[in-house]
């Protein structure tokens, strides 16, 4: 009977693991080999691993069949610097040391013994010492000479690389070689290295015609906050003592983008553009915009500008004259309205990349987008054009021979014992030109250079003798006038003198209070229109 019948069921049969497995694993071979074969077949069409792989194989014959001339290290970092040439003059390869470096100038302090130094023929000369540092602690005065760090010679070497050797991990120990008197004392002092502060504002007073001034150097990280205590402590305690604020960029060389934005913000009312930044992608494009309240509540407000007032100088000087809310004094800005970044490599070097420019309220750019050239800008300029002595071309090359600044420091309590603003001619000013003379000081402008070169080439050219008259008249002329130079300046050169030697002897402030703030020229002229804006 059907039901009796048993049900022929055939039950499924299952396959081993191993051959399961055997399976999957044959998949995946298959699956790696095209995934392979594809992949070597977008290395080899990718044009930028074909150069590399030029590159290298370059090198290989190069050693190969070049072997005496052959540097692998060198010929890579030739190869490095070519490539960073062919951008612009902001980009470029930082070593592990000079990545550091930067790296802890944005944290806003420093391992070092506490000194601020300017070049000199021999080593560094010691321009001011921190009373509470190691090398105040030790007996270093502001005049001394640094020859040797831990018995490398800085005479030839760049201020940078020196100051870095005298930087270092804070405890860590350098040794210091110090020449004093004209060199006749040599020193050695062991110094423990401590983490200082940088001092982004080494000077703030008020005037004797009550406007406030603030001299401010770099915008590294924590300027916004000393300039808030600045603020505090001079201003908001009695708003009524200030009738206006002079904020001194002149030589500004910048520093980071979000400290120039914090710092406008705090001069402005809500909603005005600080800086937009207009980058290579449409993710680096932002706008920065003033997001409180003007804690001087619309007090007359200048900025002091120069060549030298560069990056994030540049963007806090542009955002408050493009926003209307302050003046600019002095020359046009040195151009650079472009924004860097910075990349760590595997081995602790570095990248630095020009990735953005940045503009001000209204789309006004500093670098024109439509310039092929990256770097080419023509800055902010000034809405009271002045210039100065100091940027002259007969002071400058003064300056940078230091010979005012070694005859103040051995000379300092004869020079204060006559205040330059009251002597016409003080007695030591004479002995200054005869000191320069025989540190065989000379001046030669440009102008008497390019007449120099015309006279030669006149000369090899054989052009007409009423030429070379004509041409030799003008270089005499403009000799003559490069001697007169000393004597034109002279009252530059006596309160700067005086200037130096207020430094050496009782500080930076006394310095600014005596001698910048009553008579430099770009000062004044802010404070008369300060007074005027007030009076209108």
């Amino acid at each position: 009977m059907a039901g009796d019948q048993a049900e022929n069921i055939t039950e499924p049969k299952h396959s081993s693991p191993s051959r399961r497995y055997a399976v999957w694993a044959l998949i995946l071979f298959f699956a790696i080999v095209v995934f392979i074969g594809g992949l070597s077949v977008y290395v080899i069409s990718d044009k930028n691993t074909q150069y590399l792989r030029n590159f290298t194989a370059s090198l290989e014959l190069v050693g190969l069949l070049y072997p005496e001339s052959y540097n692998t290290g060198k010929l890579t970092t030739m190869a490095r610097e070519a490539v960073f040439e062919e951008l612009d003059r902001y980009s470029g390869y930082l070593e592990p040391e000079e990545l550091r470096r930067v790296t802890e100038e944005f944290t806003g302090s420093y391992g070092g013994i506490g000194i601020t130094v300017v070049p000199h023929g021999k080593g560094l000369m010691i321009m001011s010492v921190r009373e509470n540092g190691p090398a105040g602690q030790a007996g270093i005065r502001t005049g001394d000479i640094i020859l040797q760090t831990d018995s490398i010679p800085l005479e030839k070497m760049s201020t940078y690389k020196a100051t870095f050797l005298l930087r270092g991990e804070e405890g860590t120990v350098v040794n210091v070689l110090i020449a004093r008197n004209h060199f006749k004392d040599t020193l050695e002092y062991t110094l423990r290295r401590q983490r200082f502060k940088l001092i982004h504002i080494p000077f703030a007073g008020i005037t004797e015609h009550r406007n406030l001034y603030i001299r401010i150097l770099d915008f590294e990280t924590g300027l916004t906050a000393d300039l808030l205590d600045v603020l505090d402590s001079l201003y908001l305690e009695d708003p009524d003592s200030v009738t206006g604020v002079i904020i001194d960029l002149r030589g500004n060389p910048g520093g980071l983008l979000g400290e120039a934005v914090a710092a406008s913000d705090l001069f402005l009312d809500k909603g005005h553009v600080i800086a937009g930044v207009s980058g290579r992608s449409r993710w680096q494009a932002r706008e920065y915009r003033s997001s409180g309240r003007d804690v001087l509540n619309g007090l007359p407000l200048a900025v002091l500008i120069s060549r030298g007032s560069a990056s994030a100088a540049e963007i806090m000087a542009g955002a408050l004259k493009y926003a209307g809310r302050a003046f600019l004094v002095g020359d046009t800005t040195f151009g650079k309205g472009l924004i860097q970044e910075f990349r760590s490599l595997f081995d602790g070097s570095g990248i630095r990349l020009t990735t953005a420019r940045y503009y001000f309220e209204g789309g006004i750019f500093i670098n024109d987008p439509g310039l092929p050239e990256i770097d080419e800008a023509i800055g902010i300029p000034p809405d009271y054009y002045i210039e100065l002595a100091e940027d002259e071309a007969f002071p400058v090359k003064l300056e940078s021979s230091l010979l005012m600044r070694d005859f103040a420091a051995e000379n300092q309590d004869e020079i204060l014992a006559y205040s330059p603003f009251t002597e016409a001619s003080p007695v030591w000013l004479d002995s200054f030109f005869s000191y320069a003379e025989r540190n065989d000081f000379y001046f030669e402008s440009g102008f008497t250079e390019l007449a120099r070169f015309i006279r030669d080439e006149i000369v090899y050219r054989n052009y007409s003798d009423e030429t070379f008259a004509a041409i030799d008249r003008i270089c005499r002329l403009s000799e003559e006038d490069d001697k007169m130079q000393p004597d034109r300046h002279r009252d530059y050169i006596k309160k700067r003198i005086y200037q130096i030697a207020l430094e050496v002897g009782f500080g930076y402030a006394e310095s600014y209070r005596t001698v910048v703030l009553p008579y430099r020229r770009d000062i004044v002229l802010a404070e008369k229109l300060l007074q005027s804006e007030v009076t209108n």
